[in-house]
């Protein structure tokens, strides 16, 4: 799909479908925004704009971590943004020059939709209009989504220690193991996000009024607090993992100690019958007319004995 929003002189906007418009517009504002390109859309795309073409192919090749590439004229970014109900991973670049906002994605993103649709809502912008306050506003929800997509996973973890006792050990590590790798995956798409915010507040090729360097230092601000949210998640996660592991080892030694009291006791009781069960003609005590009873009984009070014996011991203690 494309599309393109123009801003003329005096802040109205207006929008476009066409591809081949964008060389007209060279000296004035716009957005273009591209999502799921065929392949003639992607040779018009490489043609009118070569540059941000090979920057998004160099980065689909070499890099899978957001960045930040700064040039004289442009810069070019490549984001990753999170749906907060699925937590799935989404690709977005952008080329942003002095005029003009190109953004790509191959998936339907609900932030750039949302922001495309309030646009067209409000017919203008403000002083800034394109592409700074487009950027702002899109850095703005993707850093949401992001605190949106860490509080449901909070609220999992929170989730998964209160219903503790309702499940088996089995599923509760699998939950743990699977809600660690989901935070470790998000910590590697938010950590590079801290350096790309300092480097376009620090660098003098991108031009910043004071209104946008505030913004982007609160950006800056959210996600360092994101960070300290996910490594504390981390964190109890592998307290919990630690926990639900030194459970299963303590009922697994719980269980073989009860099999080895059992056996214990069963170990006389074998021998005894082993002895008797021995086929010799001559064997003392085969002709007692209650030799049966009698050994049934001693084997009965060597079990009892043995079981007071280790219940005084703790063996049968929980």
């Amino acid at each position: 799909m494309i599309r393109i929003l123009t801003q003329n002189g005096n802040q109205e906007l207006s929008v476009q479908q066409n591809l081949s418009s964008v060389a007209a517009l060279e000296n004035h504002h716009y957005w273009l925004d591209l999502s799921a390109l065929n392949d003639e859309e992607n040779k018009q795309l490489k043609a009118l704009l070569p540059i941000f073409y090979r920057q998004v192919n160099e980065s689909r090749q070499h890099s899978r971590r957001p960045q930040l590439k700064l040039f004289k004229t442009y810069y070019f970014m490549s984001l990753r943004v999170v749906n907060p109900s699925t937590l799935k991973m989404h690709e977005l670049f952008l080329y942003i020059g002095k005029h003009s906002l190109v953004t790509l994605h191959s998936d339907h993103l609900k932030a750039i939709n949302d922001i495309w649709h309030e646009s067209r809502a409000t017919d203008h912008f403000s002083d800034h209009g394109i592409p700074d306050e487009v950027l702002r506003q899109l850095l703005g929800r993707i850093i949401d989504q992001y605190i949106m997509a860490a509080n449901d996973l909070e609220d999992q973890i929170d989730d998964l220690d209160l219903n503790a006792k309702n499940e088996s050990v089995h599923k509760l590590n699998r939950r743990v193991f699977q809600l660690r790798s989901e935070l470790l995956s998000f910590r590697r798409m938010v950590s590079p996000l801290i350096d790309i915010i300092q480097r376009m507040i620090r660098s003098s090729l991108i031009e910043t009024s004071e209104e946008q360097e505030l913004f982007l230092r609160n950006l800056n601000e959210n996600l360092s607090r994101l960070t300290h949210m996910i490594e504390s998640d981390l964190e109890i996660t592998s307290d919990i993992r630690d926990s639900y592991l030194s459970l299963t080892s303590y009922r697994t030694n719980r269980i073989m100690q009860t099999l080895t009291v059992i056996t214990t006791i069963f170990m006389p009781l074998t021998f005894i019958v082993g002895i008797y069960g021995m086929n010799f003609v001559y064997m003392p005590e085969l002709d007692w007319q209650y030799g049966y009873f009698v050994v049934l009984g001693v084997m009965f009070l060597i079990a009892v004995i043995m079981y007071y014996w280790f219940r005084k011991k703790g063996w049968f203690d929980r």
